[in-house]
């Protein structure tokens, strides 16, 4: 119990930093947000009268610490502002990026983790052969090669070279589910092979760990089958530590789909974020980070919370 109130004390220290950080980054910048909105409006100019209108309707006339007090007001009522390019609460902007990003990340991270994992446990079975030199190769490469070069290579295969799939993965009003998934199929391949060869290296570390340990000499000892060996034995001993260092992963590879929805033209977070950064449209930038650096830092915590329940040697440390 005390371990898990000192991860959750140390969280929140975090967040509160982030979100310190988060309000002020953005205010230290030198541009004006509506010096991007008179560039975007075909040249309309604002008068001084307008401006100072603008400024204290969104409240960037007051003091910083004013501003500063303000926005965690805001956010401890649940509210992000209201943008000041679309004009809309900026919850309701996010929120259909927010689901495309996640569904990118869904329906690559999950397949990769399954592949990531039969692939360790293929490696550890024949291990010292070519199938687990070649594996170990292969994993290796795609887990050097940037997901934007990766993004970029099936790009040009299977698009350009061979077009076989569309080029960008925006959908258009009017098209059908089966040509949606068609879209999203390279953004979704190119995320996973970025985060397959991650999985099957610390999947493959983990089980090895185990591999050698007291219990499994005493099941082959028994007569277990050897598959049985590997799943019920070296599998379930590795899970509770590689379960905690997948969510890791999890959390780290926000970055890699970043890069990934660019190349594609995926309208997930980052086009967002794009679009807040050119517009200098601070409540929605401000929405943006908070919303990716809250994902972040609960995976994060839920990754020491998995190992501390599930992990018996850091229970015995507690």
């Amino acid at each position: 119990m005390r371990r898990v109130l000192a991860l959750l004390g140390q969280n929140l220290a975090l967040a509160l930093l982030a979100l310190a950080l988060n309000f002020l980054l953005l205010r230290l910048a030198p541009a004006s947000p509506f010096a991007a909105l008179e560039r975007d409006d075909l040249g309309t100019v604002f008068t001084a009268e307008q401006r100072a209108r603008l400024e204290a309707h969104y409240g960037l006339d007051r003091p910083l610490w004013a501003q500063f007090l303000a926005y965690f007001g805001r956010l401890f009522q649940g509210r992000l502002g209201e943008s000041l390019y679309f004009n809309q609460p900026v919850t309701q902007v996010i929120a259909p990026y927010l689901a495309n990003t996640a569904i990118l990340v869904g329906l690559g991270f999950f397949p990769a983790l399954l592949v990531g994992l039969l692939l360790a446990l293929l490696s550890v079975a024949f291990h010292r052969t070519p199938l687990d030199g070649g594996l170990f190769t292969t994993m290796i490469l795609l887990k050097s090669l940037p997901p934007y070069f990766t993004a970029m290579a099936l790009l040009l295969l299977l698009a350009v070279l061979w077009p076989l799939f569309p080029t960008t993965a925006t959908s258009l009003p009017g098209m059908g589910f089966g040509e949606n998934l068609r879209r999203l199929f390279l953004p979704v391949l190119a995320y996973a092979l970025w985060e397959v060869g991650t999985i099957y290296l610390v999947a493959r570390g983990a089980l090895f760990s185990v591999l050698g340990s007291p219990f499994v000499a005493y099941a082959r000892a028994k007569g277990v089958p050897e598959s049985w060996v590997y799943l019920r034995h070296v599998l379930r001993a590795a899970l509770p530590p590689l379960l905690a260092r997948i969510t890791l992963l999890l959390a780290g590879s926000l970055g890699g789909v970043f890069f990934v929805e660019r190349v594609f033209a995926y309208p997930g977070l980052s086009t967002l974020a794009l679009a807040a950064v050119g517009r200098f449209d601070y409540p929605l930038l401000e929405g943006v980070f908070l919303v990716s650096l809250g994902a972040v830092l609960f995976l994060n915590l839920l990754a020491d919370l998995l190992l501390a329940f599930l992990d018996p040697r850091t229970r015995e440390a507690a």
